[in-house]
């Protein structure tokens, strides 16, 4: 099938019940289409068996200043429900809109009938911040409410890159800083073919901060005091040499310089960069993200 034909096989399955989405039951293939595959937003599906199941797309949920909250629109076939579908869409949504730098998500328009759909939701942390009354007509109930839900992203670890399937992936600990001088220029480290954010490994007994602090003097020369947390992510890397995969589960801080020491540890040069240009020379996508953050 054709991605519109399975859109379309889903939504009108959805739609023609007349109980979740305002659309109406016969709503036409192109305004479907249109809806879930139009130019200005992300979408994925959810497959069992080679066969499309469920969808969800991504958009801001306004333009401009209110554009760093998301909005997303899930659909499940009706003959797939209760089979995890919703809940896997729903989490992997999440993970995406914290990659792609949304800081919260909302949902304008849950039908408080729906009541597996609004108890998922609220597993996967929303919260009901306002009751619409009478806002849906239902067609087998009638005119019933609708909510307006919203969750902080904060806790969302978002995951980048992917571990191969014939490879057992390495937790590999890790901490990195965000170092800026009075130019607000970044530090930039390059090392191994790479170029990466100041840090690296936590060894055993220290903490994330002890770690970004220390790889910093041993890979820029620069004693630096750690302003704050920036954010946690997960990088899948893999090793060309070794062909390990490394799961690297990292802190990222932001931090100022105090001074300098002597010596860098060999194999690595650093300099300062333009926040521009260090967004464009970074290798890791985790760390373009932190510096977004």
């Amino acid at each position: 099938m054709s991605d519109r034909e399975d859109v379309w096989s889903i939504f009108h399955a959805v739609v023609s019940t007349g109980d979740t989405y305002a659309f109406a039951p016969d709503t036409s293939v192109a305004v479907a289409a249109d809806y879930f595959v139009g130019s200005e937003m992300v979408a994925f599906v959810a497959e069992v068996d080679g066969r499309v199941v469920g969808m969800y797309k991504l958009i801001p949920n306004r333009r401009d200043l209110g554009a760093h909250v998301a909005n997303a629109s899930f659909m499940v076939h009706p003959e797939a429900a209760g089979r995890g579908i919703g809940r896997a869409l729903g989490d992997h949504c999440l993970r995406q809109a914290r990659v792609r730098g949304f800081a919260a998500m909302q949902f304008n328009f849950v039908v408080s009938t729906n009541t597996r759909g609004v108890a998922l939701w609220q597993s996967l942390g929303f919260v009901v911040m306002a009751t619409l009354p009478n806002a849906f007509r239902h067609q087998r109930h009638g005119l019933v409410d609708a909510y307006v839900m919203f969750r902080s992203l904060d806790d969302i670890v978002p995951v980048f890159g992917a571990a191969r399937p014939d490879i057992s992936p390495i937790a590999r600990p890790s901490a990195y800083a965000l170092i800026y001088d009075e130019q607000r220029r970044v530090a930039v480290v390059r090392a191994g073919g790479g170029i990466l954010l100041p840090g690296g490994g936590i060894d055993d007994g220290e903490t994330p901060e002890e770690a970004a602090v220390r790889e910093s003097a041993e890979e820029c020369a620069l004693e630096i005091r750690v302003v704050g947390p920036r954010g946690r992510a997960v990088q899948f890397v893999h090793a060309r040499e070794t062909k390990d995969c490394f799961e690297k589960h990292s802190t990222f801080f932001e931090a100022t310089p105090v001074s300098t020491r002597q010596g860098v540890i060999p194999d690595h040069s650093w300099q300062w960069l333009s926040p521009a240009a260090a967004q464009w020379a970074l290798t890791y996508s985790s760390h373009r993200w932190a510096l977004n953050t």
